[in-house]
């Protein structure tokens, strides 16, 4: 850097971009060649005697530099004593004390945290990170310095327009809006020659470390995690103890074993979440407990372990959405690792890596979450049918709305206080934003996560607490709604087929229609205006736009209560080649749709990537018919797996490890997100897409860990809070 510097100092002042790339290669070079700072370093002593000779040389050129750079950029300097001012004049007086022979220290510090140049830039490496930690040094902060951010817009003489993110350690002078002056003359600077490179006023956001304190929300997330921990403790301790005074006060009896488990059937409704997989829900023998006793048993670590991996099947289980739920999860993961990676420094490789059509698993992963939604319907609609059935038409309402809510709020209501009110007091870092955004949203909006109505209220969807959870919202109003299609369906299935279609068309035609008014493109990932969401504003997370799949499902339900075992009969009546025929042909059509849905947008991103302008009426057609035709496929397949036509695949897809992961699906639903977030905000480098191994390193890892997270949501809080439930239920 220092031959750099020096070879090209004789057009210095060709361009003021270059004055501004001196400074900055200046600032990162200063630190290491101070002769002062290495003399205070007991470490570097031995350093060899030519070294600081060309050292001591490198800090004279350092002491013209300076004053090179005051002579050229003059308007930085304001000898007034307007507050205005007291930012650049700070950093001034910083750069000064760096060529005279007192302290330096601070100064160099102050330097040395200043995000510079990287090398990449022209591979599109336009993050300017420094040193985060330095600045939190314990001399800058009794100083009053903290880590900031600049942020803008980079106009090339192309015309291309790209972010520029630069890391800055500012001193107390420069923070609540003292900085706007400092920002206003280095612009000058930089657009004095807006031929070659210019930054819009307008696009400049900065923004500075804050000190959160504890809020009540943060006080309520502290008690209940404790309380939760207590339960658990006092849980797990309770059967050992309980069995062992059993043994001293019963010695001439028969042993009762309190964690001696028995089968029974369900009470209410079993679990119909497709987040959420089937369980075989076992109590203990509690003749000789008493109520506190039963309670604090449920949070026993014995009894959620057994409950997770208990691997029992029974009769009319549909074995084979397990593994369709683990790996549709595991695709959502996906699909948001390289979503939340949207601040990656390899910008030249962002565009030919979108340009390859197996990269469609990534953008267009969205029909992972119709996924859910069809599996979500169909579970109701099965399980709802079968209830009616054994109550001759009777439909139990409490039973079937209070323990959806009770299952689903208890885990829900963790995951919102730790995510939105504790995790961006203890997680900081350069990348942050993410977390206190999420903060902000959820002091204002966390009630509406509670009423399942987030994909509702706000409408701003920046504004969303807990950004995930417009699937539960969405989910949730489906299943309030969903008995009206399927008491149709079971009472008189010629009018319930007919509305439940109609409603499911209704909504297509709305989905086409909107696209059409607007403009939009066929996914929300080509949304003209993506960072105001409007197309997520519109259609994304609205429940009239996202019902089809679970409107399909419920049909799917319906024709599998009434239908499957003639239809199993029927297949095993066929001979072997006819059913190979048969299966064959309906996979092969199936997975040709399912692929048109995923892959079929590969040539609409190329035009993106490209500049081109998207076909509005391709556009139309996909949002139309997308949902419903990926829905229909799932659906055929599961009929088949069911019927004897599955092979091979159903044999994959009913595993039974499947088993024990599908029941961790809702935990890793809710916490996958925070963890990302939580990765990507300590994170003290830019993300890169490339090589494409460290993405999947990367992705691997958060998905371990999710799972292992998800381990303990489900052990803690969702399996003893399905005890309790049970339990309360039938007291």
């Amino acid at each position: 850097q220092h031959y750099f510097i020096q070879s090209n100092l004789r057009s210095f002042k060709a361009t003021m971009v270059q004055h501004m790339l001196y400074q900055l290669l200046f600032a990162s070079v200063v630190y290491c060649v101070s002769p002062v700072m290495i003399q205070s370093e007991p470490s570097f002593n031995q350093l060899d005697k030519a070294l600081h000779s060309r050292l001591s040389a490198s800090q004279s050129f350092s002491d013209n530099f300076v004053n090179q750079f005051f002579e050229d950029v003059p308007s930085l300097k304001n000898d007034t004593a307007d507050d205005s001012y007291l930012c650049e004049n700070k950093i001034l007086s910083l750069l000064e004390s760096v060529k005279k022979s007192e302290d330096k220290t601070i100064a160099l510090k102050f330097l040395d945290a200043l995000g510079k140049p990287p090398s990449g830039f022209l591979d599109g490496n336009t993050m300017f990170m420094g040193s985060y930690d330095t600045c939190l040094a314990s001399d800058l902060v009794s100083e009053g310095f903290k880590p900031c951010k600049i942020k803008g817009n980079v106009i090339l003489k192309s015309s291309i327009v790209t972010p520029i993110t630069w890391t800055v350690c500012f001193p107390k002078e420069c923070r609540g809006g003292n900085y706007t002056s400092l920002t206003q003359a280095i612009l000058k600077i930089i657009n004095k020659d807006p031929k070659l490179l210019k930054i819009p006023e307008e696009s400049i956001q900065t923004s500075c470390a804050v000190d959160y304190g504890y809020t009540a929300g943060s006080y309520v997330a502290i008690v209940l995690v404790g309380v939760i921990v207590f339960l658990v403790l006092v849980g797990s301790a309770w059967e050992p103890v309980s069995t062992l005074v059993l043994a001293l006060k019963f010695t001439d009896e028969r042993r009762v074993l309190v964690n001696s488990e028995n089968f029974e059937p369900d009470a209410i409704l079993p679990d119909n979440s497709p987040l959420i997989g089937d369980q075989t829900y076992t109590k203990p023998n509690n003749s000789t407990n008493s109520t506190v006793g039963n309670v604090f048993q449920c949070f026993s670590i014995t009894r959620t372990f057994g409950a997770l991996f208990d691997t029992t099947t029974k009769d009319g289980q549909v074995l084979c959405l397990n593994g369709i739920r683990v790996l549709s999860i595991n695709w959502v993961v996906l699909g948001h690792v390289y979503y939340i990676g949207t601040n990656a420094a390899d910008l030249t490789n962002y565009v030919p890596m979108w340009r390859r059509n197996v990269m469609a698993i990534i953008y267009n992963a969205l029909p992972a979450v119709d996924t859910f939604f069809f599996l979500s319907g169909l579970l109701v609609s099965l399980l709802l049918l079968k209830d009616l059935g054994r109550t001759r038409g009777r439909f139990r309402a409490a039973g079937y709305y209070i323990h959806r809510y009770i299952r689903l709020t208890a885990p829900f209501l963790v995951v919102t206080l730790v995510q939105g009110f504790l995790a961006h007091i203890y997680i900081r870092g350069p990348f942050d934003e993410l977390l206190i955004h999420g903060y902000e949203s959820c002091k204002s909006y966390w009630w509406t996560n509670l009423l399942y109505i987030n994909n509702l209220v706000p409408w701003n969807k920046t504004e969303i607490c807990i950004s995930q959870s417009w699937y539960l919202s969405n989910d949730f109003q489906f299943f309030l709604v969903a008995p009206l299609f399927i008491w149709l369906l079971y009472k008189n299935y010629r009018v319930g087929i007919p509305v439940t279609i109609l409603t499911l068309s209704l909504s297509c035609i709305a989905a086409g229609v909107i696209t059409y008014l607007k403009g939009f493109g066929p996914t929300t990932v080509f949304d003209p205006d993506a960072a105001n969401f409007v197309d997520f504003r519109w259609l994304y997370d609205k429940p009239w736009i996202r019902c089809p799949p679970y409107l399909v499902g419920v049909l799917g339900g319906w024709f599998c209560y009434k239908h499957m075992d003639s239809l199993r009969l029927y297949t095993g009546t066929l001979s072997l080649v006819p059913k190979l025929l048969v299966a064959l042909f309906l996979w092969a059509v199936t997975c040709l749709i399912e692929y048109w849905v995923v892959f079929g947008l590969h040539k609409d991103m190329v035009k993106k990537t490209n500049g081109e302008d998207l076909n509005l009426v391709e556009s139309v057609m996909y949002e139309t018919f997308s949902r419903l035709a990926w829905s229909l496929a799932i659906l055929i397949q599961v009929i088949m797996c069911q019927c004897g036509l599955g092979g091979v695949i159903n044999k994959v897809l009913s595993w039974k490890v499947w088993i024990v992961l599908s029941r961790l699906t809702f935990s890793v639903y809710l916490l996958h997100y925070i963890i990302l977030q939580s990765y990507v905000s300590q994170l003290r480098h830019p993300f890169f897409y490339k090589p494409n191994l460290e993405v999947g390193v990367i992705y691997s890892g958060i998905l371990l860990i999710t799972y292992a997270a998800a381990t303990l949501l489900f052990t803690f809080v969702e399996q003893p809070v399905t005890f309790l439930e049970r339990l309360t239920y039938r007291k």
